[in-house]
C-alpha cells in the first residue's frame, strides 16, 4: 500500500511555548484534515506538555508510530552554505553563533538547496528525545518553511522583505534575485517593537519606501500593525491564505498557524 493513502499516518506538530498544534492530513483523502490546538501548562516542560497534548489529541497515539514533521519555534537559528553541510560538524557552527552551553540541546537542520543554505536550530534534548519516540521525523524553523513557500510560489520582485508575526516572535527576511541577504528573528513584547524592528532593518538594508514591496504574514498581529506599517512602507502587501492555498480546506483551517499551514499544503 503507497504510504501517502494510509490516514493519519502523516503527523504535523507545531511547538511552542505560547502552544502546541496538532495536524494529521493526507492529500490524496478528501476531507482528511484533522487538527487539535494545546494549550502549555506554564509549570511544566515542554517535553511534559508533549506528553499531555499526545495524551489529550484525539487522533495520535503514542504507541503508533508516524511519519512526523515537526516545526520547532525558535529565534535561536543560523545559516551555513549547503557545501559546509556536514551534520558532524554541526554543533561547532551553531556554538560559534551561539556560545553557551550546549549539553542539553540537540542540532538539527533543514537543507535548502534552492537557497544554497543549510538552517540549524536547537531543540531541547528531552523534547528531541519524546518527539523521536513518535517515528521518523523530520524537523522545520519557520524560516526554512518560509523560504520554501517563495521558492515554490515565486514573487514578481526581485528585491523585497518578508515579515512574519506569530505570538512573540518576529521573523524578518530580506531577499534579492531570490536569494536571502538577511534573515534574524527577534522576540517581542508588542506590535510596536516590531515596527521598529522592522523599520530598522528596512533601512539598513538599503530597501526604498516607495519601490520596494513589504510581504506580511502570520498571526493576527499583521492585521493590528499593517495600517501603521504602510504609512512608512508604501507597498506592503498581505500573504493571504485564500491565494496561497486551497480554498477547500480553509474552513477547516481557521486558528492553524501560517508556518503550519504552508508545511502541511506545500510539502
Amino acid at each position: 500500500m503507497i504510504k501517502d493513502n494510509i490516514e493519519n499516518k502523516t503527523l504535523s506538530i507545531r511547538i511552542s511555548t505560547d502552544g502546541f498544534c496538532f495536524c494529521s492530513y493526507t492529500p490524496s483523502i478528501p476531507g482528511s484534515l484533522k487538527y487539535f490546538m494545546y494549550k502549555p501548562e506554564k509549570n511544566l516542560t515542554l517535553t511534559t506538555n508533549l506528553q499531555k497534548g499526545i495524551e489529550l489529541c484525539p487522533f495520535v497515539s503514542d504507541t503508533e508510530k508516524y511519519d512526523v514533521k515537526v516545526i520547532i519555534e525558535t529565534n535561536e537559528f543560523t545559516t551555513i552554505p549547503v557545501d559546509y553541510d556536514d551534520k558532524q560538524c554541526y554543533k561547532t557552527f551553531y556554538r560559534h553563533c551561539f556560545p553557551k552551553n550546549d549539553t542539553r540541546i540537540e542540532i538539527v537542520a533543514n537543507r535548502l538547496n534552492a537557497q544554497g543554505l543549510t538552517v540549524l536550530f536547537p531543540v531541547e534534548k528531552a523534547l528531541y528525545e519524546q518527539i523521536q519516540k513518535l517515528g521518523d521525523v523530520t524537523y522545520y524553523s519557520s524560516l526554512s518553511i518560509l523560504l520554501g513557500l517563495m521558492t515554490s510560489k515565486p514573487v514578481e520582485e526581485n528585491r523585497y522583505m518578508l515579515a512574519f508575526f506569530q505570538g512573540d516572535i518576529a521573523m524578518y527576511i530580506s531577499m534579492q534575485d531570490g536569494k536571502v541577504q538577511l534573515a534574524n528573528a527577534l522576540k517581542s513584547d508588542s506590535g510596536q517593537d516590531n515596527i521598529y524592528y522592522l523599520l530598522n532593518i528596512w533601512k539598513e538594508q538599503g530597501l526604498s519606501q516607495e519601490e520596494n514591496v513589504l510581504y506580511l504574514c502570520g498571526d493576527s498581529s499583521v492585521e493590528a500593525n499593517i495600517m501603521t506599517i504602510s504609512r512608512f512602507i508604501k507597498r506592503c502587501k498581505r500573504l493571504n491564505a485564500n491565494q496561497l492555498f486551497p480554498s477547500t480546506l480553509l474552513n477547516k483551517m481557521e486558528g492553524i498557524p501560517f508556518d503550519l499551514q504552508a508545511l502541511i499544503l506545500c510539502e
